[in-house]
């Protein structure tokens, strides 16, 4: 027991979660010209040999993961047309639009 009367309250910190560091992924990165080149490559090559189904890119996903269509198609889905084909097991990839400037 103490007699002392200069007691005083320390101030705490409260407590706050903190988040980790976004951590860069486990990828591979190339040079940003050489990627420059992959991408217009890559570009020219989607939309010269797949079909451009448009908003309808959802629709068409389904059938090809059922077997009922090729899969070589693209399209625009909306995010939220994405996340549904995401969360049914459809793989996607999300092909960078490279325009020349």
């Amino acid at each position: 027991m103490c007699d002392s009367t200069d007691v005083d309250k320390a101030i705490m910190a409260p407590s706050v979660k903190t988040t980790k560091k976004k951590q860069v992924p486990d990828d591979y990165f190339v040079m940003g010209e050489s990627a420059e080149q992959i991408l217009r490559k890559l570009n020219k090559k989607i939309k010269k040999d797949y079909q451009d189904v448009g908003k309808n890119f959802a629709k068409e996903a389904r059938k090809a993961h059922k077997g009922k269509r090729d899969q070589k198609f693209y399209g625009r889905p909306s995010k939220e047309e994405t996340n549904k084909l995401l969360d049914e097991g459809i793989d996607l990839f999300a092909v960078p639009d490279y325009k020349d400037n």
